[in-house]
Order: structure tokens, then sequence, then C-alpha cells
């Protein structure tokens, strides 16, 4: 029979691998870092500042993209006052991170959130799935501003 404080060793070393081995929910994915990049791009061709990626928006913004996805749906969410949203998604053959902000660019309501001049954070979410809305694939774009 193990002894006890073995045992609890060996458990602790456990939970240890394993919560070094889980991802950071908020660390944002090659996909939205290339978001970012792209919005932080449209933004400094206008003379703007660049917004820095905040945890919690970042979060809200992966999760979102992620509900989207997963519940078949295209919809703004509710987010608090002060913070800009903007959606878009295309089919995987020609959808990325610029052809969103050229999109979001191209709409005065899009743009004008994208490029308010009081926002400093900004949280990107990126998804690809299948059989979304019945096409075969698709990507999905969530930016949020604060």
């Amino acid at each position: 029979m193990p002894k006890p404080l073995t045992t609890v060793i060996a458990l602790l070393a456990c939970a240890g691998v394993l919560a070094v081995a889980a991802p950071a929910e908020a660390a944002p994915t090659t996909m939205e870092r290339r978001l970012v990049a792209r919005i932080n791009d449209a933004r400094t061709d206008r003379g703007l500042r660049k917004l820095r990626v905040g945890a919690t928006i970042q979060a809200g913004a992966h999760s979102w993209a992620r509900h989207l996805m997963r519940a078949d749906m295209f919809h703004h969410a509710r987010v608090r006052a002060g913070t800009g949203e903007v959606l878009a998604w295309g089919t995987c053959s020609w959808f990325s991170p610029a052809a969103a902000v050229r999109a979001w660019l191209r709409s005065p309501s899009h743009r004008r959130v994208m490029l308010h001049r009081s926002f400093r954070f900004v949280g990107a979410g990126w998804r690809r799935g299948t059989s979304w809305r019945g096409y075969g694939c698709v990507e999905m774009a969530v930016a949020r501003f604060r």
C-alpha cells in the first residue's frame, strides 16, 4: 500500500503537469494574432495608435467565435458599455484576417468601430468549422475593442 505522503506528492506532480500542458484560453491563436496585426495595420495606416491585446477582452472574443460556430449562429453578443464588436465570416477557400479587415473597412459602421480613437485594447476570435449553416468549411472572425 502506498504511503499517503507519496500519493499526495504524485497527485500534485500530475496536476502540475496538466496545468502546464493546458492551453491558456486567453492566449491568442496564430490566426487571432494575424487578425490583430491586420487591425493594427489598418489603424496605423490612418495615423491611429496600435491596440494592445487585453486578456479579458481576448478571452471573450475567442469564446464568442467558438460559440457562434458551435451554435450555428451569427449575431453580436451583449458586450459591456464602451466595448465595440465586429463580426465577419467567409468560406475557407478565400477568407483570411486580411479579408475580414478589408470587409470591415468597406462598411461605414464596422469601420467606425475598428478605427475609433478612444479604443486602447483589442481581442480577436478566429474559428474554423465545418457544416456551419450548410457550408462545408467556414472561418469565423470576431474582434472586440475597448
